[in-house]
């Protein structure tokens, strides 16, 4: 199989203080992080029902349209380009080296389990394995990322083509479902910006910097918030069936990003799409669709869907409620 990889040669500049490398940020906003690890909550069902209930009724005359992008973290000894290792809360920078910090020079190699765990996820999700691939430079500026870019995949994914099938509990209408998968991709992590309490700096965790990653790009088919959070628990279940990660979303090992547009029914082509992070547990993903789809359809209704635009927001658990990212956190 035909994988080249690629040389770091950027990095940018960090300095450290107290074996953390700092760097100056504007204030985020309060109590939001792009990768927040929080623990798990759960509502109970029939608060579940309402909210499921209460957005039907809103939402009447529209359709929702719905894709998640999951970012799976795999369970290998070793970082995907590099012989770290990763235990998730060792001190931080305790667990790096020159390739994973980005140092001019120094010369990735890929770990071969990265590969065999993303043919199983991609044969147990009814994927078409690529027998030549490739990896691609995703070429972005931010803290946590020491080389300016990350290793990622482009156009020719390890696996593509897929399909996952589920059942919906009886309590929320019941039913099968198939849902597509456009993609499944290999990538490396970025590290962790702790914030700090003021907001005038904060300090970066390397540790987490080159830890192998799947990427599970779905279908736009999900229409309700209860289907995008069983389909979330499902691919955990494989996930975890396969032995390729932990799936612990409370350690930020399955992270799932939104993306959530509404459109007429009948209407063929889809409104203006709205991402969705900072969800920890299946149930904040239910909710926090439900919340944009009626915030969409009231500005839809309201003749102000000029308003939707193509942004990124986060979910705050303790409001219910979804905000605008800054730049940064986004």
């Amino acid at each position: 199989m035909a994988l080249p990889l690629l040389l770091g040669i950027t990095t940018p500049t960090l300095f450290r203080s107290n074996g953390m490398f700092c760097t100056t940020q504007r204030p985020p906003l309060a109590h939001f992080t792009a990768r927040a690890e929080s623990v798990q909550t759960t509502v109970p069902k029939a608060t579940q029902q309402a909210t499921k209930e209460a957005t039907e009724q809103n939402s009447q005359g529209f359709e929702a349209v719905i894709g998640i992008e999951t970012h799976v973290q795999l369970s290998t000894i070793t970082k995907a380009f590099c012989s770290c290792p990763y235990n998730y809360g060792s001190q931080p920078n305790t667990t790096v080296c020159p390739t994973c910090m980005g140092h001019p020079g120094t010369l990735p190699v890929l770990n071969a389990e990265v590969v065999e765990c993303a043919v199983k996820l991609g044969l147990a999700l009814n994927c078409d394995i690529s027998m030549a691939s490739k990896f691609d430079r995703k070429q972005y500026f931010y803290p946590d990322l020491p080389k300016g870019y990350q290793i990622s995949q482009f156009d020719i994914p390890i696996a593509q083509k897929g399909y996952i099938d589920l059942d919906i509990p009886l309590e929320f209408g019941g039913g099968h479902r198939r849902f597509g998968i456009t993609r499944v991709h290999m990538e490396e992590d970025a590290g962790k910006l702790l914030h700090s309490e003021s907001g005038s700096y904060s300090q970066v965790d390397l540790n987490r910097a080159g830890v192998p990653l799947l990427e599970i790009v779905s279908e736009p088919d999900m229409r309700t918030g209860i289907e995008a959070a069983e389909y979330g628990a499902e691919i955990q279940r494989v996930v975890r069936y396969l032995g390729v990660g932990n799936g612990n979303m409370q350690e930020g090992s399955l992270r799932c990003d939104v993306n959530v547009s509404v459109r007429p029914i009948g209407q063929s082509e889809f409104g203006t799409k709205v991402e969705i992070k900072n969800m920890n547990s299946f149930s904040a993903v239910s909710r926090a669709i439900d919340y944009e789809i009626s915030r969409q359809v009231l500005l839809h209704k309201e003749s102000q869907a000029d308003q939707i635009v193509q942004e990124t927001r986060l979910w705050d658990e303790s409001s219910q409620f979804n905000a605008r990212a800054s730049r940064g956190e986004a």
